[in-house]
């Protein structure tokens, strides 16, 4: 793996040598300690200057796999007129090209443009993705007249949709990217309308976006109204109805501000051919901070499934519990320390059910260098630990 890393620099500079005297990067890699002594990940990041352009470059290497992904890119203006940014993703262990994303922003009059080429190559052997060989080109239009902002989204062959590229090995990773190209070349593929920021009496705000898809014609109309009622207390009740082709979607979109910035509850409305039916509460969070960065939080989910569908996979196995506490200070080098540390529940066993226990930690050992520590112990299993740094040059 080192060999490879340090071809992986080498070859950088013979390609560019100019490149050399201003080249910036990072560095960082993790390796574990408990229950075993292991290597995890590393990521080396190299950019450098050349005629007004970035062009930088960045790999992966992941676990017993090594050398997973391989990202290069370059940046700019092109004669003040445009910025252009281009991403190519490879798979050295195919080797293969896998997808690139190239963006050109420019304006023109009160009008701000936005055009996204996107291309994924063909399936290999341990590279998976929906699709390829493909590639298409979305247009976004962005403009705003007496504070109503609108929109325009033009798709030939791609659309603005996370296009997920999953590697499996000796364990699975995965590289997401906005854009997906998916088959059927440069021709025209759908049109998206939308409205914003419609200002009506009373605080009430509407947005609509419609769209057309060549296959179907007419995709969708939705009309969405914020804060149409506002009984008290701070709880809203907005409305958004779709209309489809043979078929009507009626959503009540409640919020409730609750405490600011302590009290966060996670819920939907059950409706049924537009009547309520009744209101369901997946979980709740209490978070309140004291000073800048010292946090205490809980978070109970009702519904473990879709409180994470919001906050992402937090939970394990049969818990649905935790209580988090954050910490933070000056340390070395004009930098700052962190540590956090949480304990997870489930709804049997000893000590209130406790299942694990974390502790994440980060410490400046100089301006451009970063320790990092984490460490989590299971009640039922071994111990885990591991060690990591960063740095920047």
């Amino acid at each position: 793996m080192v060999k490879r890393l340090g071809l992986v620099v080498l070859l950088s500079l013979i390609a560019f040598p100019s490149l050399a005297q201003g080249l910036s990067g990072s560095w960082t890699a993790e390796v574990t300690i408990l229950p075993s002594v292991g290597f995890s990940s590393s990521t080396l990041s190299l950019s450098g200057e050349l005629s007004g352009w970035t062009i930088s470059g960045t790999g992966y290497w992941l676990g017993t796999d090594g050398w997973v992904w391989q990202e290069l890119g370059v940046k700019g203006n092109l004669l003040d007129m445009a910025d252009l940014e281009w991403t190519l993703l490879f798979g050295p262990l195919a080797p293969a090209f896998l997808y690139s994303l190239g963006t050109v922003e420019f304006s023109y009059e009160n009008t701000n443009f936005t055009v996204y080429v996107a291309t994924v190559g063909p399936n290999v052997p341990g590279y998976f993705f929906s699709g390829g060989p493909s590639g298409g080109m979305v247009i976004l239009a962005e403009t705003e007249f007496d504070g109503i902002g609108f929109a325009s989204e033009t798709g030939f062959g791609a659309r603005l949709s996370q296009f997920t590229i999953t590697y499996t090995g000796a364990n699975t990773y995965t590289k997401t990217y906005p854009v997906d190209p998916f088959p059927g070349g440069l021709q025209f593929t759908y049109q998206q309308l939308s409205l914003s920021g419609i200002t009506l009496c009373c605080g009430i705000s509407l947005e609509a976006s419609l769209a057309f898809t060549k296959e179907a014609g007419f995709d969708h109309l939705t009309i969405t109204a914020y804060d149409l009622i506002s009984p008290c207390c701070g709880i809203s009740i907005g409305l958004s109805v779709t209309f489809y082709p043979d078929a009507k979607e009626l959503s009540l979109l409640p919020s409730w501000e609750g405490i600011e910035g302590c009290f966060t509850l996670y819920g939907d409305v059950n409706t049924r051919e537009g009547l309520i039916e009744g209101i369901e509460i997946h979980g709740f969070k209490l978070a309140c901070e004291f000073g800048d960065c010292n946090r205490v939080e809980i978070l109970t989910a009702l519904s473990v499934a879709e409180v994470e569908a919001v906050v992402g996979d937090v939970f394990q196995g049969d818990e649905f519990e935790y209580i988090k506490l954050s910490f933070c200070g000056p340390a070395c080098c004009g930098g700052s320390y962190t540590l956090e540390a949480a304990a997870y529940f489930q709804e049997s066993g000893p000590l209130f059910g406790l299942s694990r226990l974390t502790v994440e930690a980060s410490f400046p050992l100089a301006e451009n260098a970063v320790l990092s520590l984490s460490f989590s112990a299971h009640t039922s299993g071994d111990p885990s630990m591991s060690l990591g740094w960063s740095i920047s040059f």
